[in-house]
């Protein structure tokens, strides 16, 4: 069993991967809300896996998910997995529907702050990984996922979701990326 720390572990998606680790016997230190960036480098040192699902209403998003990327990197966890956002994803080859013409500029400044902190994982060394839930996120739990391209009408509950976050940590299949997760048929 891996030993993992969730941050952001008080939120809509932060509980139930809680529960889905501990559910599967992980040893798992959940952590509420944002502990201070420079904190979390060292609450995550001497985990195997960090997740992070962490939000900050009141921080600029550049800042906060760049701070809080960097912390990750730094504490040298053996594994990070980030809890993403759909509008990152690529509606089409080489282009990601925050970057699409008609996309809500209010949003943007959100996302480009969460592509911010993914741009630090990436040109980081760390084993890292974002998992994108579908753009309806909440709803019943279907029991069964999806991995890969998403629609903007797809689904996919909190819980689904803590599966396929847990599916990824006991089972790596993907590294140094960015997925798009789905409901699927039972």
């Amino acid at each position: 069993m891996a030993k993992i720390v969730v941050f952001g572990a008080g939120g809509q998606a932060g509980r139930p991967l809680v529960a889905q680790a501990d559910e599967r016997g992980h040893e798992v230190t959940a952590i509420g809300r944002d502990p201070g960036v420079g904190e979390a480098a060292t609450l995550a040192a001497g985990y195997d896996v960090a997740i992070s699902a962490v939000y900050d209403s009141s921080a600029d998003p550049a800042e906060f998910y760049t701070a809080a990327a960097r912390a990750l990197v730094a504490s040298g966890v053996r594994r990070v997995i980030v809890v993403g956002i759909y509008p990152l994803l690529e509606v089409s080859p080489g282009v990601r529907l925050v970057d699409s013409a008609d996309f809500p500029a209010e949003h943007k400044p959100f996302c480009l702050g969460h592509a911010a902190g993914v741009d630090v994982l990436r040109s980081s060394s760390a084993d890292w990984l974002v998992m994108s839930p579908a753009g309806q996120f909440g709803g019943a739990f279907a029991g069964a996922h999806a991995i890969g391209p998403v629609d903007p009408a797809d689904s996919l509950s909190y819980e689904d979701f803590a599966v396929a976050v847990l599916d990824e940590v006991e089972r790596p299949a993907h590294s140094r990326t960015q997925i798009g997760v789905r409901s699927a048929s039972a």
